[in-house]
């Protein structure tokens, strides 16, 4: 009896492992790379005198920079994109960098499941925060 029950948990944690999903890790990790393309977006509208964008790809669920940079949103992660009313390139605006470091401002929602995670783009400074939302 004892070994039919270790049989079932094995299995049951080898399905559970195996089931396809981004977890609070991978979320993290897309949250992270969304920060680094505005951040990097940014100092290149400084660095090169010149407005820099970043929009929302929602056919393709990707974030497009102008400097060529991407970060592909997983499936099963919920976008939402607050404050944004204007589309560039068939894409949804995001944010944009202006060359004394400011910003139109931005606030990008991802969750999953308890996980959530906002990024904040400050339009005074440009400055990109990452902040942890807790669970409702």
């Amino acid at each position: 009896m004892m070994a039919v029950m270790l049989i079932i948990a094995l299995v049951s944690a080898l399905v559970i492992a195996a089931t396809p999903g981004t977890g609070r890790a991978r979320l993290k990790a897309v949250t992270m790379d969304t920060a680094a393309l505005l951040r990097r977006e940014r100092t290149s509208a400084i660095l090169a005198s010149h407005t820099t964008r970043v929009w929302l790809d929602s056919g393709r669920r990707m974030l497009m920079g102008d400097g060529g940079y991407r970060v592909a949103i997983p499936n099963d992660v919920v976008v939402d994109l607050l404050g944004v009313d204007a589309f560039w390139q068939n894409g949804r605006a995001v944010a944009r960098f202006e060359p004394d470091g400011t910003s139109s401002g931005a606030v990008l929602k991802y969750s999953r499941e308890e996980a959530r995670y906002e990024i904040r783009v400050n339009w005074y400074t440009g400055g990109v925060a990452i902040l942890a939302v807790p669970p409702q």
